[in-house]
């Protein structure tokens, strides 16, 4: 048997025209729980069916910026609301002997997502590597249609970008800089609540239930340097650090295309230490943040700032 055809991520389309294709890995996933019908007695089922199912996409990608851009737009530091039109899951198709087949050309595949809804996770960095953000857009059910629709042979749109990166920069708390940052990792904490109703297989309603945002930051020095019960956090400031294109080096602190994370409230305390027989300790701090007020929100984020 011969291979029939081979695709490849194109990119994720926005209602708004704007293609995301710094995309590193996509899931889109069923997430199906199945009905297993068995009889007294007997061993194998008998009935196969779909209780239910949540929809979703996961991606990862390293247009961080933009990302942010896209859901603060919205009015929100972590989740947008994209249901104003479609959101497409895009693949080109692979040519035989070629390279890939014309983007105008209708051979290409799509997963459309007419009623969706995203946010973000986790945004990560280490040293010298490439920052990522990791999304879910989940796929929510608008009383007629599948939440997913596949479909063949279309033609793709969207121009492909690979044109901004970033990378870990500084993480300063409390006023002072951390020193020795090696890694970090920002959750959202977004617990999300997916229903539905009158036997319906998919959730007609996704929101936020709850947001809890934590950073954790890899740092070598001193293990436990604020001790075992932390210490009061009054001020945390962490940035990714853009990358410069051709000059093989990074933008100037100066410049004020960085991303910078505030915080103002909260504790810091150990997490954990790893050290091996020569290798120098490297402790996990953890920062637990929260709001001033209920007026008031935890992280603060500027896609347009300069390094201080």
């Amino acid at each position: 048997m011969s291979v029939n055809a081979l695709y490849y991520l194109r990119g994720i389309l926005t209602p708004a025209g704007t293609l995301i294709s710094q995309i590193t890995d996509t899931t889109p996933s069923s997430n199906s729980e199945i009905l297993t019908g068995m009889a007294a007695g007997f061993a194998l089922p008998l009935f196969k069916g779909i209780r239910g199912q949540k929809p979703d996409i996961t991606f990862t990608s390293t247009s961080v910026a933009a990302i942010l851009n896209l859901i603060k737009a919205g009015g929100s530091n972590y989740c947008l609301d994209l249901s104003a039109g479609n959101v497409d899951l895009l693949y080109i198709k692979g040519k035989n002997l070629g390279i890939r087949e014309a983007i105008g050309s209708s051979v290409h595949a799509r997963l459309r997502v007419a009623r969706g809804f995203l946010y973000w996770t986790t945004i990560a960095a280490t040293h010298q590597q490439d920052a990522t953000i990791a999304c879910r857009l989940v796929a929510c059910f608008d009383g007629t249609n599948n939440p997913i629709v596949p479909a063949g042979s279309v033609a793709v749109s969207g121009t492909p970008t690979a044109d901004s990166f970033y990378t870990l920069g500084p993480v300063a708390v409390n006023g002072a800089p951390l020193y020795d940052e090696q890694g970090m990792t920002l959750n959202s904490g977004i617990e999300v609540e997916e229903a539905g109703a009158a036997g319906e297989i998919w959730a007609s309603y996704v929101g936020v239930k709850t947001v809890n945002p934590t950073l954790s930051v890899d740092a070598l020095g001193q293990p436990w340097r604020y001790g075992i019960t932390g210490s009061t956090l009054s001020a945390v400031t962490a940035y990714l650090r853009n990358k410069a294109p051709d000059s093989g080096g990074n933008v100037a602190n100066t410049t004020a295309t960085h991303i910078k994370f505030t915080a103002a409230n909260g504790i810091i305390l150990p997490d954990s230490t790893k050290a091996g027989t020569n290798d120098p300790a490297e402790t996990t701090l953890s920062l637990e943040l929260r709001a001033l007020n209920s007026n008031s929100d935890v992280l603060a984020i500027d896609t347009t700032s300069a390094i201080t």
